[in-house]
């Protein structure tokens, strides 16, 4: 993704977000998911994640066939995640929000953050795209 296209991801999408190449390879992470995810730039996310095509990959899927930023609740390793998967021309811009996750730690932790998560999805389901979504992709090549 080019330099401009990362400024205006940058400015328009909190600062929590993966730049992929064409072939979902990593090839920027933003300082929040650095710790998670920077020790795989260069590396395709699909070999470090499994399972993980199975909930991204539709969303992906969908922004490039679209050209359209796509707005999605996602549940993976035991969190909720918002994601907005803007497309360009060269990949990727994926932006993460983590909305809930699930503690095993005991029957009453998993009680409470089931109850968290279920109160992070209330009216998610017809959520429509963030105007801050709509405006990073008219900034992007």
């Amino acid at each position: 993704m080019t330099v401009p296209a990362l400024d205006a991801l940058r400015s328009a999408l909190p600062v929590s977000y993966v730049v992929l190449d064409a072939d979902d390879r990593i090839t920027h992470v933003s300082s929040p998911l650095h710790d998670d995810l920077g020790r795989w730039l260069g590396h395709v996310l699909w070999d470090h994640l499994p399972g993980a095509r199975e909930v991204y990959g539709p969303a992906f899927a969908l922004a490039r066939a679209s050209g359209e930023p796509v707005e999605t609740i996602v549940f993976y390793s035991g969190r909720v995640k918002r994601l907005v998967v803007i497309p360009a021309e060269d990949g990727l811009a994926v932006h993460v929000e983590r909305l809930a996750e699930l503690d095993v730690t005991s029957l009453v932790t998993l009680r409470l953050s089931l109850e968290r998560i279920e109160r992070a999805l209330a009216g998610r389901g017809s959520a429509q795209l963030d105007s801050r979504a709509r405006a990073s992709l008219q900034a992007l090549p």
